[in-house]
């Protein structure tokens, strides 16, 4: 269990350094300044979130194979969500709060998205889940 723990301890420190190397992104001339802001700051709340999933982990009662399963789900959720924001920071895709109505420049690049929030939200659903059942 102090492995997990440590694991999502890095993993969430790890996280932090990428989003404030993303800051450095934003802080240049670069294009979509908008975007690149929301996957900086996605990562950073992301990175905490980890550090406190590391911070209960000890505090979880849950079966090793479960336990197992929330920090995989926890992981996946974090990594491909970064790497979905980023995505969406160079291709310019456009997102209902951030340019409602726009359509995308290209259909693949809708799709790619679509398979990201196929994997991303159950598995921060599901994270989660196991996270507040484990916490009982």
């Amino acid at each position: 269990m102090d492995s997990e723990r440590r694991m999502l301890l890095r993993h969430g420190a790890l996280l932090l350094l990428v989003s404030a190397l993303l800051g450095l992104v934003v802080a240049s001339p670069a294009p979509n300044p908008g975007k690149w802001m929301a996957a900086h700051v996605s990562g950073l709340l992301t990175g905490v979130l980890l550090i406190a999933f590391g911070g209960l982990w000890s505090e979880l009662r849950l079966a090793p194979a479960t336990r197992t399963r929330a920090l995989r789900l926890g992981l996946i959720a974090a990594w491909v969500g970064l790497t979905m924001n980023v995505y969406s920071a160079v291709v310019n895709l456009p997102g209902p709060g951030t340019e409602p109505g726009r359509q995308p420049d290209a259909a693949w690049q809708a799709m790619v998205l679509y398979v990201g929030l196929l994997v991303v939200v159950p598995s921060t659903l599901g994270s989660f889940f196991l996270v507040w059942k484990g916490l009982k």
